[in-house]
């Protein structure tokens, strides 16, 4: 208890934290302005036909246009306001509930580095991140002081190690160490440099072994002192690696994970050095035990909370599926990156009506968006909410009662030989969208 509480409650300098906040900040400031360039609000929430909900978020609807808009500029007003440390607190719970309405909306626009960004953005409401290098401190009528508690700084060191960790935990799996995957990636990498440096089979061999190592090792390379540094290089070589050889999809996840490392560093003697490189003026702080609070037990209760729910969170696939990247089920918010690879090769609905039994062929590709459909693979769930979609909208506008729409999808998974992903005879519009139901719909994998 006595470790515990010096990881949570003992005082430490604010330094770090923001410095992480100013780079948290400009990376929101560069995302929000991206997607002004993609036109966010009416490309992904506003414009598409249908939106696909996660469980539990059907609540979350697309609002009109213009308050889209109106949610967008705030969210680039909030990370600006970040970015300075001005109305600190308000601005971070703007943006958070702002960003999670606009990520969360529709399980097609899922990446596990906005989900990364969700979570660093709830847990910066309640840290004192704008003590230092802000507008609050410089204009602030009383001196502030520049300790916080240690809980400030580790809550989000944890955010970081479980993404490496459960990414290393997630490779354990045959849909990483046994399937085509990374023959796969590498077939499809937007950069030649790794296979003119190596053979094909050695290559295969150091990014699916040397990725999992790489993944379960680095948050103990970079907690040790002794190894530290060279747990920054590795970040560093494996951001490179994955942003400009491997992926052209991950935005920007890996610089944001490189700026991150500053957290494993001495927090006193980062703002030492950022102080005398801007001539500052340095402030020295006592760290020690912290004041004591009437809401130790309340903190120490929440931190437990949130810390034990991201420990078992990412594992209940082990209870509900044997397949969560075939299945879709516990793969979100679970930290499997990069797990899998779908090439469609086959893919027709159908319509019976049940009145008079005739079939109709139905376009499905023409409710949905093409980014949709890129990703809508990648959840056979999203199939039956399209399936129950044109059922209500067939009977809408044509009077067509409760009709049967199936669904023929084959797929190449992981590289593997094309298999259906969706059962072709059952009807998909009586079929649960609720995961922790039975499922047969959805054909067992085969492993050829």
């Amino acid at each position: 208890m006595k470790y515990v509480h010096k990881l949570v409650f003992k005082s430490i300098d604010v330094s770090k934290v923001a410095i992480f906040r100013i780079f948290f900040g400009l990376f929101m400031t560069y995302q929000m302005i991206y997607y002004y360039e993609i036109d966010y609000t009416f490309q992904f929430i506003y414009g598409p036909e249908v939106l696909f909900p996660y469980q539990g978020l059907e609540f979350l609807e697309p609002f009109s246009l213009g308050i889209l808009k109106v949610i967008h500029a705030g969210l680039l007003i909030s990370a600006i306001l970040i970015t300075l440390g001005f109305l600190y607190r308000y601005a971070m719970i703007f943006f958070f509930v702002g960003f999670f309405y606009f990520s969360f909306v529709d399980k097609t626009l899922y990446n596990n580095h906005i989900y990364l960004i969700a979570l660093f953005a709830f847990v910066m409401i309640f840290i004192d991140a704008d003590k230092k290098y802000s507008l609050r401190a410089k204009f602030s009528k009383k001196s502030l002081s520049h300790l916080v508690p240690a809980w400030h700084q580790n809550i989000l060191i944890f955010l970081i190690l479980i993404v490496y960790f459960f990414g290393g935990i997630s490779k354990l799996s045959p849909n990483w160490l046994d399937s085509n995957l990374v023959s796969y990636t590498i077939d499809q990498a937007q950069s030649s440099v790794l296979t003119n440096l190596f053979p094909k089979e050695m290559l295969i061999v150091l990014i699916k072994y040397g990725g999992l190592i790489f993944d379960l090792s680095i948050a103990f390379i970079l907690l040790a002192k002794k190894t530290r540094w060279l747990g920054v290089i590795l970040v560093v070589l494996f951001s490179y690696t994955n942003n400009s050889i491997l992926f052209n999809d991950i935005g920007i996840f890996p610089f944001f994970m490189i700026c991150a490392t500053i957290l494993f560093f001495d927090s006193k003697k980062v703002g030492n050095y950022v102080d005398s490189i801007f001539g500052l003026k340095t402030t020295e702080t006592s760290e020690g035990e912290g004041k004591k609070s009437k809401y130790r037990t309340l903190t120490l209760s929440c931190l437990f909370v949130f810390v034990l729910f991201h420990l078992l969170f990412p594992l209940r696939h082990h209870f509900l599926t044997d397949n969560p990247e075939w299945t879709s089920i516990g793969q979100r918010f679970s930290w499997r990156m990069k797990m899998q690879s779908r090439n469609v090769t086959q893919f027709n609905m159908s319509l019976i009506d049940r009145a008079t039994s005739q079939k109709y062929n139905l376009d499905g590709k023409t409710f949905v968006t093409k980014n949709q459909f890129i990703h809508m693979p990648e959840d056979p769930y999203t199939f039956v909410q399209l399936a129950k979609y044109i059922s209500k909208k067939l009977y809408l506008e044509r009077g067509l009662i409760n009709p049967i729409i199936k669904a023929d999808l084959m797929v190449e998974f992981n590289g593997m030989p094309a298999q259906h992903m969706l059962n072709p005879r059952i009807d998909l519009t009586k079929m649960s969208e609720n995961q922790f139901e039975e499922h047969p719909w959805i054909p067992e994998f085969k492993a050829y």
